[in-house]
């Protein structure tokens, strides 16, 4: 216990005796951030809740990258059509279903001349059904793969299409908020820098 009492002692004396002052005058000196005067920091404070307000406005508005790019994994296009790019989704939406129907379609013929195949008993019969069964199997990979491609291309479009959304997105708000500093009245033309 003594020993206890003894470390604990010492660390608290240690921190006292390393501790430095605290220097208020160096902390509330305002000109270290380029304030002459009250009028500046009261400018700087106005700016600052101006761009807080805008930044509000950015995030409530923005597309999430995340989200965008799990709806596109689900359905090619989904993150495309959030990003109010709606040609651009229908194109990947309409190949993609063209590359799985076809594979489906291909596979569905290989199968079929594959079940022949296998319930043929003539030498002639098995080798026309087996060589009518391989190609469509190959066809039906190629536009699996072509597919899978057109799969990850989209995902790669999202990533770049949300990220220029959100940039518009940015721009608009900046753009509407330098309108709302311009006002005209009977009496002339009043614009806030």
């Amino acid at each position: 216990m003594k020993r206890i009492l003894l470390l604990l002692f010492l660390t608290l004396a240690a921190s006292l005796a390393l501790a430095q002052k605290f220097d208020i005058e160096a902390f509330s000196d305002s000109t270290k951030y380029g304030w002459e005067n009250y009028l500046d920091r009261a400018d700087y404070r106005e700016e600052l809740s101006r761009k807080q307000a805008l930044l509000q406005l950015y995030e409530l508005e923005i597309n999430s990258l995340k989200r965008g790019v799990l709806k596109s994994m689900v359905a090619p296009g989904w993150g495309q059509f959030d990003n109010k790019q709606s040609i651009k989704g229908s194109i990947f939406l309409a190949s993609e279903i063209a590359m799985v129907g076809a594979s489906l379609y291909f596979f569905d013929r290989s199968n079929y001349y594959y079940q022949r195949y296998l319930n043929a008993t003539q030498v002639e019969e098995i080798e026309s059904n087996y060589n009518a069964a391989v190609a469509p199997r190959q066809y039906s990979l190629i536009f699996a793969g072509v597919g899978a491609l057109i799969w990850a291309y989209n995902i790669f479009d999202v990533i770049q299409s949300t990220e220029e959304y959100n940039a518009r997105v940015w721009q608009r708000i900046e753009a509407k908020d330098r309108e709302s500093r311009v006002r005209m009245d009977g009496i002339g033309i009043e614009i806030e820098f």
